[in-house]
């Protein structure tokens, strides 16, 4: 294909469908689409929103073809080990984004994951450290509560990429062991440049029965955690600003509950130039009261076909 047709056909992608002049003109190319989908279509849109406008979706670098990741990623037998604390919901402010508000009794909640497979990395899979704080924004429909998440870590950078630019998730890189397991205990950390940003410890740990098992699983089946896309411009407001809605589904086999400990280190910016001021920012955090740790093992889908913009009521 010249080069001159693949530049045509990749923003004409940005306009809306049976738009007049360039887009009608376009001849789709031989691109090939991710895994298995069987449409160029990003997902199963309502006709007329800003994602049904665009026929491709497409990720940097551009010039290759639409993007690799598939509309939801089926992952199985993840490990999940979850440490929350409450805290005060003028700590919780200042780490929100215009828009959003805290919640009444503000949660801060640290979950460690890994995702031993994922078809967009080839099979590979993934660790990643998700911070959270439980946040309400005001949408026409209503009132949305939800977990925020300011940061989060990961160990690979496609799935830092992946999470940034669709996704509005404030991704950096870390550096992670495998979970440690240890009786009833499990133990996770996460570093930059091998200087330690933070450790998390789930202990005295006891099986939940099936009836409790069932309950968590059916608040999990839709679990949304808010982001926050931003893309700065080269000169004057931000070419992108606004709030984003995730979510993924989790059906749990095995979980455990018990006590939780997290502790956020203070590495200098040299030692960690990425994440130092970030985990400073935590470690200031007051903990009103520590809630129980959550454990779990099952399999989830990252759904993001679902993922959505949020328009303010």
């Amino acid at each position: 294909m010249a080069a001159r047709d693949l530049k045509t056909h990749r923003h004409s992608a940005l306009l809306p469908q049976g738009a007049s002049g360039i887009a009608a003109q376009v001849k789709t190319p031989p691109f090939r689409l991710p895994y298995g989908q069987t449409t160029a279509r990003w997902g199963d849109r309502k006709k007329g929103s800003s994602a049904a406008m665009n026929a491709v979706r497409f990720d940097m670098p551009t010039a290759f073809g639409p993007s690799l990741l598939p509309d939801r990623s089926e992952v199985r037998d993840a490990q999940v080990v979850a440490i929350s604390f409450e805290t005060t919901v003028d700590a919780a402010s200042v780490l929100l984004p215009e828009g959003l508000a805290p919640a009444e009794r503000p949660a801060l909640s640290v979950t460690r994951i890994t995702y031993p497979s994922v078809e967009y990395l080839g099979g590979r899979g993934y660790c990643e450290i998700v911070v959270a704080i439980s946040a309400v924004f005001e949408e026409a429909g209503g009132t949305l509560s939800a977990g925020y998440a300011p940061v989060m870590w990961v160990d690979r950078v496609g799935a830092l990429m992946a999470g940034r630019e669709y996704m509005g998730f404030g991704k950096l890189p870390g550096e992670m062991t495998d979970i440690l397991c240890e009786g009833d205990t499990r133990f996770f950390e996460c570093r930059e440049e091998g200087a330690l940003l933070l450790e998390g410890r789930a202990s005295a740990l006891t099986r939940l029965d099936d009836e409790k098992l069932a309950r968590i699983n059916r608040g999990a089946a839709e679990v949304t955690t808010l982001g926050w896309k931003h893309i700065p411009s080269a000169g004057g407001p931000p070419d992108a600003d606004y709030p984003l809605a995730n979510v993924t589904r989790w059906t749990y086999r095995d979980a455990w509950s018990g006590a939780g400990e997290i502790t956020f280190r203070t590495p200098s910016a040299i030692e960690a130039p990425f994440s130092s001021r970030v985990v400073a920012a935590l470690a200031r955090l007051p903990v009103v009261k520590a809630r129980p740790s959550f454990v779990a093992t099952g399999d989830v889908v990252i759904d993001r076909a679902a993922t959505r913009r949020l328009i303010g009521a």
